[in-house]
C-alpha cells in the first residue's frame, strides 16, 4: 500500500488532536503531549516552506510570525516573572508552559489549506479524532483502578476525583465531549443518508454514556443554556439587537443576586480554603500587576511551596489568570475568548446564508465558546491545553472559511 504525503499529514493531524485534547494523559504521565507538539512543529514548518515558495497571495509573514510571537511572549514572560519572584531558575518554568506551543497548530492548518487540503477533509479529521478520544477515555476508565489511583501519590492521583454522590471519576476530555454533543445534535436535525444518521446516533449514545459516568451537571447545564440562547440571540445578525438590549439587564441581575452568590460560596464545602486562595491571588496580582507572579514548575518550586499546600491558581478563574500572567495576560485572555467567538459566529451566519444550513462543526464550536463565555469568570478554559487546541483550530478554520465564503476578498485561495 502506497502512503501519500496527504494521508501521512492526515495521520499526523489525528495524533496532534489526540494529544491536544489530552487523550494521552492517562498513560506515561502525559508524555504523548510532546509527540503532538513535535508533529505540530513539523506540519507548521512543512506548510510554511511550501507556501513561501508556491503561494504569492498568502499573508505569509503574518501567519508565520503570529504564533511564535504569542507563544514566546506568554512562555518567556511567565517563566521569567516566576524566576525573579521565587528566586529560582527560569528553565523549569519555561518547560512548564510548553502547552502554549500548540498555538502553532493554527498557522499549520491554514498553510495546509492553502496547499490544497479541503475544509471538509480538515473537519472530518477533527471529528474522527474526537471520537477516538472518547473511545480512549472509556478504555482507560475501565482499565485504571480509580480508587487506587486516587489514593496514590503520583501523577495519576490528579486525574481521579471523588465525592460521595458520584464516587470515583476519571477526569474526562471535556472539550471533546462538548463539541461532539453539539455537532452530533446538529447532524441529527439535518438531512442526510440513513447510514450517516445511524453513525451519529451511535456517537451521541457513546457521548451520552460518558456524560452519565461523570455526571458533570454544571457543564451539561451550561451547554444546554448556550443551545437555548442561540436561536433567541445569535441565530441571525438582527438578533444581536436583542442581545445588546438584554446584556445590561443581565449584568444588573447578576449584581442584584451577588449577595446570594457570595453567601452561598462562603458557606459551601471548602469555601474557607477557596476564599483564602482568592485573597492571596488577588493581593499578589495587585503587587505584580504587569506580568503577574509567573508559572511555577514541579522541578523548581511550586505554588504550594510558596503560598501553602492548598493554593492552586488554576482553580481560581480569571483571578488565577491575573495572578499568573498579570493584567496583560488577563486582557489577552478576555480578548481572544471573544475574538474567537465572534469569528465563529460570523462564519456561522455566512455559511448558513450561502448553503441554507448550519455547518455542524462551526456551530458546535460556537456553542462551546458561548458556554465558556457564560462561565468566563470562574473557568477560563482556553488557557489550558484542550482550550488552546480548540482556539487554534477555530482560528484556522474560520480563516479558511473567510476565504472560502469570500469574506476576505484580498486573499484568494490558489
Amino acid at each position: 500500500m502506497r502512503i501519500t504525503v496527504k494521508s501521512l499529514i492526515g495521520f499526523f493531524l489525528i495524533l496532534i488532536f489526540y494529544a491536544g485534547y489530552q487523550g494521552g494523559k492517562y498513560f506515561m504521565n502525559n508524555r504523548f503531549q510532546e509527540v503532538g507538539l513535535v508533529l505540530t512543529f513539523i506540519l507548521y514548518f512543512y506548510g510554511a516552506v511550501f507556501t513561501a515558495f508556491t503561494d504569492r497571495t498568502i499573508h505569509w509573514a503574518w501567519w508565520f510570525w503570529s504564533a511564535p510571537l504569542f507563544a514566546g511572549y506568554v512562555m518567556i514572560s511567565s517563566s521569567l516573572a516566576f524566576a525573579m519572584n521565587a528566586g529560582v531558575g527560569m528553565t523549569p518554568s519555561l518547560f512548564a508552559t510548553r502547552e502554549f506551543l500548540i498555538v502553532f497548530l493554527a498557522p499549520a492548518l491554514y498553510f495546509l489549506y492553502r496547499l490544497g487540503f479541503s475544509l471538509q477533509q480538515l473537519e472530518k479529521i477533527f471529528i474522527a479524532s474526537l471520537v477516538i478520544i472518547i473511545f480512549n477515555y472509556l478504555l482507560n476508565y475501565y482499565r485504571i483502578d480509580l480508587e487506587a489511583a486516587y489514593f496514590s501519590t503520583g501523577y495519576m492521583s490528579y486525574l481521579v476525583t471523588y465525592d460521595e454522590w458520584r464516587g470515583y471519576r476519571l477526569k474526562p476530555p471535556t472539550f471533546a465531549l462538548l463539541i461532539l454533543t453539539g455537532c452530533g445534535l446538529m447532524r441529527l436535525f439535518q438531512p442526510s443518508a440513513v447510514l450517516k444518521k445511524t453513525g451519529w446516533l451511535l456517537v451521541l449514545a457513546l457521548v451520552g454514556y460518558v456524560w452519565f459516568l461523570i455526571m458533570a451537571r454544571s457543564q451539561m447545564a451550561t451547554l444546554a443554556m448556550a443551545m437555548i440562547l442561540y436561536p433567541a440571540l445569535f441565530s441571525k445578525p438582527n438578533r444581536m439587537n436583542l442581545f445588546i438590549l438584554i446584556a445590561p439587564l443581565g449584568v444588573m441581575a447578576l449584581i442584584a443576586v451577588s449577595d446570594i452568590l457570595v453567601d452561598g460560596f462562603m458557606h459551601a464545602e471548602g469555601a474557607e480554603v477557596r476564599a483564602k486562595s482568592y485573597i492571596i491571588a488577588w493581593e499578589t496580582a495587585m503587587k505584580l500587576p504587569v506580568f503577574g507572579y509567573g508559572q511555577s514548575s514541579g522541578y523548581s518550586k511550586t505554588y504550594q511551596d510558596i503560598f501553602g499546600p492548598k493554593f492552586f491558581p488554576d482553580d481560581l478563574g480569571l483571578v488565577g489568570i491575573t495572578f499568573k500572567y498579570g493584567f496583560i495576560g488577563l486582557v489577552l485572555y478576555v480578548f481572544f475568548n471573544f475574538y474567537v467567538t465572534v469569528r465563529l459566529l460570523k462564519v456561522n451566519w455566512h455559511y448558513r446564508r450561502r448553503y441554507g444550513m448550519h455547518n455542524p462543526v462551526i456551530w458546535a464550536l460556537f456553542i462551546l465558546m458561548t458556554a465558556l463565555s457564560m462561565n468566563l469568570v470562574l473557568n477560563p478554559g482556553l488557557a489550558y491545553m484542550q482550550g488552546l487546541t480548540t482556539a487554534a483550530f477555530s482560528l484556522a478554520i474560520t480563516a479558511c472559511y473567510y476565504e472560502e465564503l469570500g469574506l476576505r476578498p484580498g486573499a484568494k485561495k490558489r
